[in-house]
């Protein structure tokens, strides 16, 4: 059994989002990293994969019935925001707050542990919303928790 361990050298979370109009699927807007926005000063992160169910209850049995319905996909992460990533950009996708503001859709591609030869990620596309900085006299940084509504499923690969 190998862990998919996120704390040694070279072996980082990273989140790369890409304008949904610059690619025709998100293996092409990952093929070059040109206009990739890679986002910076990730605190958190977490992957949701959840199937809707639908239960109903009959008469004459003594457990529900089950079946599952689409699954609703989001990935939400906290970050320390800097100022080139949240406002600017790069040359042809905007920056987070614009990406949301404007309500873009953007491909995503999350790796697992880094982005070696072998390494595993999940990609998709979506859109960024939950986006609200705040910032506190005890926590001195702007930071912003952040959501991917993805939309449809998940695809996985290797680096």
């Amino acid at each position: 059994m190998a862990y998919i361990a996120v704390n040694t050298t070279d072996t980082f979370v990273r989140l790369d989002i890409k304008d949904y109009s610059l690619a025709a699927n998100a293996n092409a807007a990952f093929a070059t990293t040109a206009n990739v926005l890679t986002v910076p000063s990730l605190q958190d992160i977490t992957v949701n994969a959840t199937p809707g169910l639908f239960r109903w209850q009959e008469l004459g049995f003594l457990s529900e019935k089950v079946v599952t319905t689409p699954s609703t996909n989001s990935i939400n992460t906290t970050l320390v925001l800097d100022d080139t990533a949240f406002f600017t950009g790069n040359a042809s996708t905007a920056g987070i707050f614009d990406l949301t503001n404007n309500k873009t859709q953007v491909f995503f591609r999350l790796y697992w542990a880094g982005d070696d030869s072998g390494d595993k990620y999940i990609q998709g596309s979506g859109y960024l919303s939950a986006l609200a900085p705040t910032v506190s006299p005890t926590a001195p940084v702007w930071t912003a928790p952040v959501t991917i509504e993805v939309v449809g499923d998940y695809q996985s690969g290797t680096v």
